[in-house]
């Protein structure tokens, strides 16, 4: 299977999963992120926004039981994913990184650039 398929794949069961799980937030760092996961109807996409840490697991615990961490695959991103990962756990919600790390097995290293990779054709 090419990245590509596996992408689609990928893709294809990130969204079934947003769609079944209303309760589950998919967490991204900024606004391009969010809009290229939406774009394939994928629901519940919220970004950091550049907010403290503790003021994003407030928020979203409030409203969500679960977070599907999406964060890109540079030093930065890895930072993030591990932080509010841990965060996120102190304010009893549920944290699941199967999705990023099957998103890595795709070869894309931003999020933002789904849309793209997607959208390429085979040489």
């Amino acid at each position: 299977m090419t990245g590509q398929e596996k992408l689609k794949e990928w893709l294809l069961s990130l969204r079934d999963f947003s769609r079944h799980h209303e309760d589950w937030v998919i967490l991204v760092e900024g606004k391009r992120d969010k809009v290229a996961l939406e774009r394939f109807g994928i629901e519940n996409v919220e970004q950091m926004k550049s907010k403290p840490y503790h003021t994003v697991a407030d928020e979203l615990s409030k409203r969500y039981r679960g977070a599907v961490m999406l964060m890109d695959f540079d030093e930065k991103g890895e930072q993030i994913e591990r932080k509010l990962s841990r965060i996120l756990s102190m304010y009893g919600m549920s944290v699941d990184r199967s999705f990023r790390e099957r998103l890595r097995e795709t070869g894309v290293k931003f999020v933002e650039d789904i849309l793209e990779k997607v959208k390429r054709r085979k040489p």
